[in-house]
């Protein structure tokens, strides 16, 4: 289980996705880097599967999208991390 939970994601036209997490807060997520790596996360960079097959998934506690090679997901965890880490280093 997922110390952050995410409640809503919508997915950018810039290749980033904009979560709203259940404690109220907001913030982007840019997948270019993990997207230009290829491998698995290659069909991200086509615009119909990464603007049309993201969901949130396990009650928020990761992002995933339905590609034709299977899911890919981010835990929601690591996801906060990535976007709050001046917070945390901050604590």
């Amino acid at each position: 289980m997922a110390r952050y939970s995410i409640a809503r994601a919508t997915p950018l036209l810039d290749f980033s996705v904009s979560i709203e997490w259940r404690d109220g807060s907001l913030s982007k997520v840019d997948f270019q880097p993990e997207i230009a790596r290829g491998g698995v996360l290659r069909h991200l960079a086509e615009p119909a599967v990464f603007l049309h097959r993201l969901f949130v998934q396990s009650a928020g506690d990761s992002l995933a999208w339905d590609t034709p090679d299977g899911l890919v997901d981010f835990h929601a965890d690591e996801l906060w991390r990535r976007t709050h880490t001046t917070t945390i280093a901050a604590e």
